[in-house]
């Protein structure tokens, strides 16, 4: 990055979580925002005042402006796609907030798009660069783990229970899977980060416990193309959690709440020593802008670029067929022609 200027960046929705992480993200020195875009005027207005940029009038002219380079999007899921095909078409480098969108068709066809364009698409899977999740992955590099057993993970709150039906996140078309396209689909991506592809998936769900049109509680069984099992949990009704957990033969990886515990057996069998291993202190948001950044400026792929975004989609998407036909579902299956986009 020496010798760059920062990539000036204009953002597209500013809703609660477009504010939420630009107020992280620009704390990284390579990007700069230079104006903002809402269909809400209002909505663009207050971000504008309070995380400083300018207002454009319109889509076309905030991709109009010769000094954005780069666009991020925060609106619905459902409305990733036109405005990356827009700004990919304008010259533009695209960052979208995860998942890259609700359905494979319109993922794969940001991804041909930004492809064609030459530009960078970049999907804002966040939870790996938290530094717990970092951690392990050098855990495993260095192979401290042994080979492995199994993992599971869990990220639940209780933002469902306070849905309305003015809100996308109620309607079933613009959010399929509640929690499982909103919240797991973090941890598939953390999952493949750490494991690699997954292979084929089981899932079970319920729809009982708010009253949107959406599922409330996804169980999904991973199996990875290594042949290994994970479990992944998540609800939109209780307390916030968010773990992960690595079983291997030489150790188990235990991570919550930014704190990582490591766990052996060091001497007899069936006694154990755990210690609590530094994490390093990661703002996860200005980590993304920060790589976002690195790409462009290399001409290079980013960490979780359109690949990682289908992938990751692919599973949330093979979750919701199992349980909805009580089988299992491989991500081939549900990639269909986009696999040749891997």
């Amino acid at each position: 990055m020496t010798g760059h200027h920062p990539l000036r960046v204009g953002v597209i929705g500013t809703g609660g979580w477009g504010t939420s992480f630009w107020h992280n993200a620009k704390q990284a020195p390579e990007v700069e925002m230079g104006a903002c875009w809402d269909p809400r005027p209002e909505a663009a207005q207050r971000f504008a005042e309070k995380l400083g940029c300018d207002v454009a009038p319109s889509l076309d002219a905030l991709l109009g402006r010769s000094d954005i380079e780069a666009v991020t999007i925060f609106s619905p899921n459902s409305h990733h796609r036109a405005p990356a095909e827009q700004a990919a078409a304008a010259g533009k480098h695209v960052f979208t907030d995860k998942p890259i969108a609700n359905t494979i068709e319109d993922g794969a066809a940001m991804v041909r798009a930004c492809r064609s364009a030459g530009v960078t698409l970049m999907v804002g899977h966040s939870t790996r660069y938290h530094g717990a999740y970092r951690t392990i992955k050098s855990l495993l590099d260095e192979s401290r783990l042994g080979t492995l057993a199994m993992a599971e993970g869990n990220i639940s709150h209780s933002g469902g229970s306070r849905l309305g039906k003015d809100e996308w996140r109620w309607h079933r078309d613009e959010a399929p899977g509640g929690p499982l396209m909103q919240l797991s689909v973090h941890m598939f991506d953390t999952m493949h980060y750490l494991f690699g592809p997954t292979r084929r998936v089981t899932a079970l769900s319920t729809s009982s416990l708010i009253a949107s049109e959406i599922e409330d509680v996804f169980l999904a069984l991973l199996q990875f193309e290594s042949g290994l099992l994970a479990y992944v949990g998540t609800n939109y009704v209780a307390p916030p959690i968010s773990y992960l957990r690595v079983y291997g033969i030489a150790g188990n990886a235990y991570a919550e709440g930014g704190k990582l515990t490591l766990t052996t057996t060091p001497d007899e069998p069936w006694t154990t020593a755990s210690e609590e291993l530094p994490v390093p202190d990661i703002n996860p948001h200005a980590a993304e802008m920060t790589e976002f950044a690195r790409a462009v400026r290399a001409g290079a792929e980013p960490e979780t670029g359109g690949r990682e975004g289908l992938l990751a989609l692919a599973v949330a998407w093979a979750a919701i067929v199992s349980a909805e036909q009580g089988r299992a579902v491989t991500v081939e299956e549900v990639l269909g022609e986009a696999t040749s986009l891997l």
